[in-house]
């Protein structure tokens, strides 16, 4: 089914079930960290569809337009915010010919959780700046305090309970059992590692320089995002984590570390020979496999953001920082290989002429793609074709809509203007009185017999 609003109607019918337990903390993270993030609107839905009475029930969805005051359009684009910030899962079936969806919530993460989460610590950084993100930091995840002259006296389980050491070697089948169907726990997405960076080699570079490599634990899948997003090697990496760190308390800074690749990133030096002739290799559209193949072996072999850059600098552009943000947030959640992520760039900058990366409709096809399951080069020219096609359709002409056109001239095009042979001329004098006629046939009469005389009064 297509991903679209438009499969929506005010009396399609919903259910909500809820997959997690929210607490007043929930509700805290949702509207301090999350909002800003997935906007007003988003997060009004989250709270409409946890409150609606009976939301087991199925409903239909002019009870949510009338709750939130919104269009179908705007509650598409809210629910898809849901979705990708990992609030709501969004399940559809078709019974009899009708259309019905299952909308399920998932609780806001932990603060903890949500600032190691890079996609959604970088949108809240984007949206918020730095100063109030660092306040909501703090805020968000208090330090426990002790002071000096206390001493911590709790005692651990072990010393209050008593534990048979045999139930534990050998546990309980209703444990085992029970616990091979409890879900899975929710995590931020990964991103794997890919062949053609060596951690080791970063490794050893690494350990010539002043940074300490223990700072680095757990940074693994962040440097793998920005290594993918902007094809950077081992050697211009370590460089980005040595400006990253810092020489005081040799801590290193994820956020400042993602500032300065995204600043380097947009000089222009950073675009690589190899890459520039990716908007030369291919004409305005894709026509016949040698255009396709020459396209498909530089997206094949670039980087996203630098094949965006090298398209955005042959168009006489630049690559903004909401289209590094748009880039990154793709590629981190490990939808698509690069390859399909920069010929779906490359559809909406040179095949539909757009000047910049817009995230909505960058969230449509990738939806769509996705549930394609769209993996390959070839899946992906075939969708850009289809997404063609189905642009160029006509629209439904006027009878087709059961509209009847009536056609009206003006008075002056009713007739013609010369007269048809074998017709008499039309008349355009106005009419003589009786008196008149009178006048003019005596008037006549007179030249008639004057000609016939040839005589003159």
């Amino acid at each position: 089914m297509e991903d679209s609003w438009h499969q929506l109607q005010p009396k399609t019918g919903f259910v909500v079930r809820l997959t997690d337990r929210l607490t007043d903390e929930s509700w805290q993270t949702l509207t301090q960290l999350y909002q800003p993030v997935i906007g007003p609107s988003a997060a009004g839905l989250f709270s409409a569809l946890f409150w609606l009475p009976k939301r087991s029930t199925y409903k239909r969805h002019a009870t949510l337009l009338a709750l939130m005051g919104l269009d179908l359009a705007h509650l598409y684009a809210a629910r898809i915010r849901l979705e990708a910030a990992g609030l709501l899962t969004t399940t559809v079936k078709t019974n009899d010919g009708l259309t019905s969806f299952v909308y399920e919530l998932h609780a806001p993460l932990l603060p903890v959780e949500f600032f190691k989460d890079d996609l959604l610590s970088v949108q809240l950084l984007g949206a918020v700046g730095e100063t109030f993100y660092q306040t909501l930091v703090t805020a968000c995840t208090p330090q426990p305090v002790v002071a000096q002259d206390e001493q911590d006296i709790t005692k651990n389980f072990l010393e209050v309970f008593h534990v048979d050491g045999q139930e534990l070697s050998d546990l309980p089948t209703a444990i085992t059992t029970s616990r091979e169907r409890l879900p899975t726990a929710k995590t931020a997405p990964k991103v794997t590692s890919v062949p053609d960076f060596d951690f080791k080699l970063l490794g050893d570079i690494l350990a010539h320089s002043f940074v300490d490599t223990q700072a680095l634990r757990g940074q693994r899948q962040l440097i793998m995002t920005e290594h993918t997003t902007y094809g950077i090697d081992e050697v211009a990496m370590a460089r980005y984590i040595g400006e990253a760190v810092d020489l005081a308390t040799n801590q290193f800074d994820a956020e400042q570390f993602k500032r300065v690749i995204a600043k380097n990133f947009g000089r222009p030096t950073q675009v690589a020979a190899a890459t520039a002739p990716a908007a030369n290799a291919t004409s305005a559209n894709v026509k016949g496999n040698s255009a396709e193949q020459a396209l498909v072996k530089v997206a094949s072999t670039t980087a996203p953001a630098v094949f965006l850059q090298a398209i955005k600098q042959k168009n006489g552009g630049f690559v903004t920082d909401g289209e590094q943000r748009i880039i990154r947030d793709l590629v981190s959640r490990q939808l698509f290989p690069s390859v399909v992520l920069n010929l779906m760039i490359y559809h909406v900058l040179v095949d539909e002429d757009r000047p910049t990366l817009n995230k909505n409709l960058l969230d449509t096809i990738a939806n769509d793609w996705s549930k394609a399951n769209v993996n390959s080069a070839a899946a992906a020219i075939d969708k850009i074709r289809e997404r063609q096609r189905t642009a160029r359709q006509p629209r439904r002409s006027s009878k087709q809509r059961g509209v009847t056109v009536k056609e009206t001239l003006p008075e002056w095009a009713k007739k013609p203007s010369t007269p048809v042979k074998g017709t008499k001329p039309v008349d355009q004098a106005p009419k003589l009185s009786a008196e008149q006629q009178a006048k003019l046939a005596e008037r006549i009469a007179k030249l008639k017999d004057r000609s016939n005389t040839g005589k003159e009064d």
